[in-house]
């Protein structure tokens, strides 16, 4: 997300899911009657009649409860003496049980019992899960259409397609992490993808979702409707919208607020529209939102999405340190839009793959209003990603001509960025000017001006800096190429342009003080300096 990955913390604790497997469905075609007293009983083999020390049983033929199956689930799993033909002939049972609502009264509550006992042989049953998020998954797979949709394509192509038989994992992959994360240690879910597969009027988020306590991260698809239980999930900080529908963004529940929330990631469908909507949408969100980032939007929803951005009153204007939009059919304007905007914590822009082709604007917008004060105040932007733009070709070419002295101009401005994600994987190189700005940003210059007096304890710190991650002025992204190669290439980036600057730039004024008066000198030398050093450091 993914570009925000988060860990959810988790109670202490233990269970293991139950499933499939012939048990699971024998076990199920006795128990649905919780009156019948002949009902299957998965303990009545066990040693001792079935009693294990601190096991809560029920008596014979009674229904267990909730609470009776987590205690007899993780007495199971204490008691090293049960053999494992008997163990998952249990977790089995309880499975079945665990479906089984005592209230379930009406036919669509019989209908769902239904559904979920017939997938029950065919999902995993070595996953390790506690007991009652496994009754709570399956229900929430239900609703969003996943379990039907299964059974009806093993019925419809006799488990067969492209002459493969057909498997669970293909709907909801119970071993991938796209899918699903559990905690070892609880067996509790920290992360669930989503996807609806209802018809597009019943794909709403189930309203159960709050029985996710642990839940640190949710992905939803083709989601046409939330739900105001999402505010009761304490530990989210990560939500994804993918392709969902115009409907969900019009219709916000009344008073859904997701204050835990850090990172929200919307990947717009091609049907999807905004509208007037996305302002009271991003409204669910507080002032602990970090991340925003939207991808594939039409360029309607690209202006809905700047005006927002710029104009309205959003919680999180004081937290917000990271906006992507990557193709999103952006240009130079939009960029000026955002790179002069209201988030003042603002340290990454991401325009990855757009429209941009020229920074002459913004250029010359700096020219003008620099002479009227700081164009922006304690800028914090540290990094802007224009690769896969065409201003990435003039970026590399030593004759940039006036696309250079742009980016120059807006790295003087924006002193701490250091970065403009040019790929050394792909044998790009900045044009000489540039990598030296990227170089000296890198290594300090926006500190140092900002603090004019530097405790002298800190310059090796400093000086070891600017050169063990001299490199990171670059990106390093190759799928073909393995990890060993990448480093080789990291390493060949390193220079000491950035160094020599620290050193030579600036003033070190000899004495006993504890600190070191820094005052800015003339540029020109040190451009000097990098000239005649870069070809010796580019390669180190």
């Amino acid at each position: 997300m993914n570009e925000v990955e988060v860990e959810a913390e988790a109670d202490t604790g233990a269970g293991i899911m139950g499933g499939g497997g012939e048990g699971a469905a024998a076990a199920g075609g006795n128990n649905h009657n919780s009156n019948n007293n002949n009902a299957f009983n998965p303990f009545g083999g066990m040693p001792n009649g079935g009693i294990i020390a601190g096991m809560n049983i029920p008596q014979p033929g009674q229904q267990p409860s909730p609470e009776q199956m987590v205690s007899m689930m993780n007495s199971l799993l204490d008691n090293p003496t049960m053999m494992d033909p008997q163990l998952q002939q249990m977790i089995n049972s309880l499975a079945t049980y665990s479906t089984n609502d005592a209230d379930a009264d009406t036919n669509a509550d019989a209908e769902q019992r239904r559904i979920v006992e017939q997938c029950l042989p065919h999902v995993p049953h070595n996953i390790i899960m506690n007991i009652e998020e496994y009754n709570n998954l399956m229900n929430a797979l239900y609703k969003i259409g996943i379990l039907s949709k299964y059974l009806a394509d093993l019925d419809h192509n006799n488990g067969i397609i492209n002459d493969e038989p057909m498997e669970f994992k293909d709907y909801f992959d119970f071993n991938d992490e796209d899918y699903i994360k559990i905690d070892p240690k609880t067996g509790k879910i920290t992360f669930l993808r989503l996807e609806m597969e209802n018809d597009v009027a019943n794909n709403g988020v189930p309203s159960k979702i709050d029985q996710f306590q642990s839940l640190g991260g949710i992905f939803l698809k083709n989601c046409s409707l939330l739900t105001k239980e999402l505010g009761n999930l304490p530990l989210l900080k990560t939500i994804t919208f993918f392709q969902c529908t115009s409907t969900m963004f019009e219709n916000v529940p009344e008073g859904l607020q997701l204050s835990s929330i850090k990172a929200v990631i919307i990947n717009s469908h091609s049907k999807t529209t905004f509208n007037s909507n996305l302002s009271s949408f991003l409204k669910m969100f507080s002032n602990t939102l970090k991340v925003l980032k939207f991808d594939f939007m039409k360029r309607k929803n690209s202006n809905e999405i700047l005006h927002v951005l710029q104009n309205d009153d959003l919680c999180f204007r004081h937290s917000l340190t990271t906006i992507k939009m990557r193709w999103c059919q952006l240009n130079e304007d939009d960029l000026k839009r955002l790179i002069f905007g209201r988030f003042p914590n603002l340290h990454t822009l991401d325009f990855t793959c757009n429209n941009i082709e020229s920074l002459s604007g913004i250029g010359d917008r700096i020219k003008r209003r620099i002479k009227h004060g700081p164009l922006i105040p304690d800028n914090k932007l540290r990094k802007l990603n224009l690769s896969d733009n065409p201003i990435m070709t003039q970026i590399c070419d030593e004759d940039g001509g006036g696309e250079t002295d742009a980016l120059v101009t807006l790295l003087d401005t924006f002193n701490g960025i250091s970065n403009v994600c040019a790929n050394a994987s792909l044998y790009q190189e900045y044009e000489p000017k540039i990598e030296y700005k990227l170089r000296i940003n890198l290594a300090g210059r926006k500190e140092l001006m900002d603090r004019p007096i530097m405790n002298r304890a800190l310059w090796p710190l400093l000086l070891e800096r600017a050169y063990s991650n001299s490199s990171e002025i670059y990106m390093y992204v190759n799928n073909s190429k393995d990890t060993v190669t990448i480093n080789q290439e990291v390493e060949s980036k390193k220079c000491a342009s950035g160094l020599f600057y620290l050193l030579k730039e600036w003033k070190i004024l000899d004495g006993s003080s504890t600190t070191t008066n820094i005052t800015n000198d003339n540029s020109s030398e040190g451009s000097n300096i990098n000239n005649n050093n870069n070809n010796n450091t580019r390669n180190e």
